[in-house]
């Protein structure tokens, strides 16, 4: 039979090796058998598998068990290795590095890290294999001060890391992939104003913050044309990302993985050209939407913080009397609703949101003349300003 028990004890009449006689929880001299062992010993079951017991009797009762799995087909050496290659520490780090090779945006991979580092808390001495339903239901019955929403994307994180292992380990392990519990939530409905009401807060927008940075109205601006760039990759723009004399702005790092670019008409290249000559371009690695000068709670040079669009935003529409949308849906989906009249989804999805499959984006190079026409689309809604979608301004007194 597979594996057998050792000790490095000599028989005290000849100095032979004992050898372990099955099923009796001891070693024995087997020239001068009255010479026994029962105490420190190891398991050799093969070259990865050696491992140390205070008894014969507790190694008998550990190679009766691997023999035991190997019976059943379910004997791996992996098991029993110093750097625990199935732990759920060593899997999730492979994990990563296989999505990193997928090319996704770095935002993705620390978002994927995040979640599974918070499982690692839990699980990361354990075997994969012994993570099972009951494991994974208390991980989420545990109170992470989340809501429900927050934990259905991590739900999604963790049954793409399963989908994983168990495609690896198929003929390996035999690994099934486990039940993930139900996560119900209800998602809020995001608010939306009218082309007309949208130029009216943008409009405001500008006369509140243009003395004090021109920068903060052309952001929500430029957002407003084009619905494809969120605030964050917006604020993370740098001054070499704009090329005027090529008419375009790239942004290389954005959610989808792939670099977004926009096409610039003449006036976002004059307006941007306008704000360039009042304080010249900086270095092509520095912020452009940064405080320009130092004013109580900024300072000069920094790059705008992740509320700052929203801030002035806000004052815009309080001051309009307007309520219930904030910056990122009032320039995306305002605009992208109203675009819903009169383009197809595929348009939509394709020109103006930049939401691609993966595997769409593979092929799929930036089409500046139907990205042209697409903004030339909005520009046409803007001046006829005939879209009707939610007023939500309140009448004052």
């Amino acid at each position: 039979m597979k594996g057998s028990i050792y000790t490095r004890q000599k028989c005290y009449e000849c100095g032979k090796n004992l050898k372990y006689v099955e099923g009796n929880g001891l070693l024995q001299c087997k020239e001068h058998p009255q010479y026994t062992w029962t105490k420190d010993c190891r398991v050799k079951f093969d070259q990865e598998h050696i491992k140390r017991f205070s008894t014969v009797l507790d190694a008998e009762k550990h190679l009766t068990y691997l023999r035991g799995q190997i019976n059943h087909g379910m004997y791996d050496s992996r098991d029993w290795r110093k750097d625990q290659p199935l732990s759920f520490r060593s899997q999730r780090e492979r994990f990563l590095l296989s999505k990193k090779k997928d090319a996704i945006s770095s935002k993705q991979i620390r978002h994927i890290t995040y979640i599974l580092e918070k499982a690692g808390k839990k699980w990361d001495q354990l075997s994969i294999k012994d993570i099972a339903e009951g494991e994974i239901e208390d991980f989420f019955d545990e109170d992470h001060g989340i809501g429900n929403k927050t934990l259905s994307n991590w739900k999604s994180v963790l049954t793409d890391f399963w989908t994983w292992v168990v495609r690896r380990e198929k003929r390996k392990s035999k690994i099934e992939m486990p039940q993930f519990p139900d996560i119900k939530f209800k998602m809020k409905k995001r608010m939306v104003v009218s082309m007309e009401d949208q130029a009216d807060i943008i409009k405001e927008v500008r006369q509140i913050s243009w003395d004090i940075n021109p920068r903060i109205w052309l952001g929500i601006w430029l957002m407003s044309w084009y619905p494809k760039v969120r605030p964050g990759e917006m604020r993370n723009l740098l001054e070499g990302h704009i090329n005027l004399s090529d008419k375009w702005i790239v942004f290389p790092d954005p959610k989808e993985g792939v670099p977004k670019y926009i096409n610039l008409l003449p006036e976002h290249i004059e307006t941007i050209q306008e704000i360039w000559d009042m304080a010249p371009p900086a270095l092509p690695d520095v912020p452009f939407f940064r405080h320009i000068i130092s004013r109580s709670g900024v300072k000069a040079g920094v790059k705008f913080g992740p509320k700052y669009f929203n801030k002035y935003w806000n004052y815009a529409c309080e001051n309009l009397g307007i309520s219930g949308v904030s910056v990122y849906p009032g320039v995306k989906h305002s605009t992208v609703t109203a675009l819903g009249q009169v383009l197809t989804p595929e348009q939509i999805q394709h020109d103006i949101t930049g939401h691609v499959s993966n595997a769409f984006k593979r092929y799929f190079l930036p089409d500046s003349e139907r990205a042209k026409q697409a903004t030339r689309q909005i520009n046409k809604i803007r001046k006829e300003k005939s879209a009707t979608i939610i007023k939500l301004r309140t009448k004052k007194g």
